[in-house]
């Protein structure tokens, strides 16, 4: 631990990014905070109102995972005697060593989600939930329960610590200089940190991005994170370039440092913007790979990283995609037809979000990749409106969308005639369209229960062996009121690039027949699939 508050102390004073971290010009501080009381004969903790006490010094973060084990938990009936204070004793282990070590680095304050909202009152977890990016942003470091599965596993492990220092080779080499090589496990930060069950959290994308540092207890060592750094016992300096990969620096993400690098990109507003729209496509691939135990959680968890991203996006917030690149947002797709956990992916039995949004699915998301200069489509107009009233971040009543396009119909070819994947199925276009092949990625597999399907072409893309076209598909579902949704993404293979020049082109007949003016109608709260309504 001496090691580890020496890493602390040095990253806020020398690392450059994270001492502009903590922005806020006072204290801040939740509405409920465990306070580690003094070793003596009373209780050694208590619930702080951080309204009514008065406060001195930082507090920090847990994340952590519940499991099934029973524990004390803040409920409206136990408040008062949790002011009052209780015992350490009482916690489960992972809670009781995390206290342990907030006081080893010098702090009082501790901020737990069970202990520190309310679980009996939906009203209070509605409210803390809205606040949870303000409260590990400005959170002094997150304490991260890695490797435990349960809060019953705690934080510490037992070890061999020979592991830790990796094998001393001293191999003799006729011929060569002697050498002394370390032989470490080659997937170190992987194994350690990235594929740990806690990182398996969807809620811990946001816990780990918006925490200034984190401080990881892995099954074998310590690991660090913060907006300079990724460290370990094994490199305690940080880890070498051998050992970089795509599942390290996971807090180069943050949109509070990055985003003040992407706006000193130059003078175009459309630069920053563009790759802020890629960073923000990374968290939803990295979102979407975790697991909710609550599914209407969805748009509630990544609400704190939503916030922190609107400065550098500069657009409005459409139930996990954005206005200034919406039309490029829709051609995301489920990643191999599945769920983090392996099972297909399913449409939200509980109304949650519009069919046209991925918070509509559970599953891995493919998000689409920002694309201004091919959009084959326009958007006239588009709106959510939120199942909590003021709050655009929880999730939605109903929402609509007012687009202008290429709509072209198609049928499926039988499952038995088609030699791809469950989730990549060939289809017939109903028009010719000069292209060798056509496919739909479905979002789920038990929505695609009829042949009829209808390609709404959204944008191109160029590829060393012609244009690639992405858009829709859609069902309809009712035909006298031209009622549509989402059940997947269409692509198609273009030879060349003439069919897209042919059907942009106003004069060609090919237009009157495909091109249509499309409505959405208001999307109403309830348990079915969302629809919304084209018509001409």
């Amino acid at each position: 631990m001496r090691k580890t508050d020496s890493e602390l102390r040095y990253s806020l004073k020398q690392h450059t990014q994270c001492k502009v971290v903590r922005r806020q010009p006072t204290p801040y501080y939740p509405t409920r905070l465990v306070e580690i009381l003094a070793h003596g004969e009373g209780p050694d903790l208590r619930l702080c109102l951080t309204r009514e006490d008065r406060l001195t010094g930082p507090y920090m973060t847990l994340s952590h995972r519940w499991g099934s084990a029973s524990f004390l938990k803040l409920t409206l009936s136990k408040l008062a005697d949790l002011v009052k204070g209780f015992s350490i004793a009482d916690l489960p282990q992972t809670f009781q060593d995390a206290i342990v070590v907030v006081r080893r680095l010098g702090c009082k304050y501790l901020w737990i989600d069970s202990l520190c909202i309310i679980q009996n009152s939906a009203e209070d977890w509605l409210h803390e939930a809205g606040l949870m990016g303000d409260v590990y942003a400005n959170s002094h470091c997150n304490i991260a329960a890695t490797w435990n599965s349960s809060s019953d596993d705690g934080c510490f492990t037992k070890r061999n610590a020979s592991e830790v220092e990796g094998l001393i080779v001293n191999p003799k080499w006729t011929g060569l200089k002697s050498t002394t090589f370390r032989v470490v496990e080659f997937r170190l930060w992987e194994n350690l940190v990235t594929s740990a069950g806690l990182n398996k959290r969807a809620w811990v994308v946001q816990e780990r991005l918006l925490a200034p540092r984190v401080l990881h207890f892995g099954r074998t060592q310590l690991a660090w994170e913060c907006h300079e750094v990724d460290a370990c016992e094994t490199y305690p300096a940080g880890l070498p370039v051998a050992q970089h990969s795509a599942q390290t620096r996971h807090k180069a993400l943050e949109s509070g440092t990055e985003g003040k690098r992407l706006q000193s990109m130059g003078d175009s507003r459309s630069s920053p913007n563009l790759h802020a729209h890629f960073i923000w496509n990374k968290i939803v691939a990295a979102y979407t790979a975790g697991e909710l135990t609550v599914a209407s959680d969805k748009l509630v968890a990544i609400s704190g990283l939503v916030e922190r991203m609107q400065s550098s996006l500069q657009g409005e917030y459409l139930a996990g995609l954005w206005r200034g690149t919406l039309a490029s947002d829709l051609p995301w797709k489920v990643t191999d037809g599945k769920q983090a956990n392996g099972l297909p992916s399913t449409r939200a039995a509980q109304y949650r979000a519009t069919s046209w949004s991925w918070a509509s699915l559970d599953g891995q998301i493919m998000p689409g990749r920002p694309n201004t200069e091919r959009v084959l489509m326009s958007i006239e107009e588009a709106a959510t409106e939120p199942l909590v009233p003021g709050n655009p971040l929880s999730q939605l009543r109903f929402g609509w969308i007012r687009l202008c396009g290429v709509l072209l119909p198609g049928t499926l070819k039988p499952p038995e005639s088609s030699t791809l994947q469950p989730d990549k199925l060939n289809v017939d276009l109903a028009v010719e369209t000069a292209t060798a092949d056509h496919w739909i990625f479905p979002d789920t597999q038990n929505e695609i229960f009829d042949q009829s399907v209808f390609c709404l072409v959204v944008l191109t893309e160029n590829k060393y062996d012609g244009t690639l076209v992405q858009g829709l598909a859609l069902h309809c579902t009712d035909a006298v009121k031209a009622t549509y949704r989402r059940v997947g993404l269409y692509e198609g293979q273009v030879l060349g690039l003439v069919y897209m020049e042919y059907c942009l082109c106003p004069d060609i007949d090919l237009i009157d027949i495909c091109v249509t003016s499309l409505k959405v109608t208001r999307e109403e709260h309830g348990p079915l699939s969302p629809m919304y309504t084209f018509t001409a």
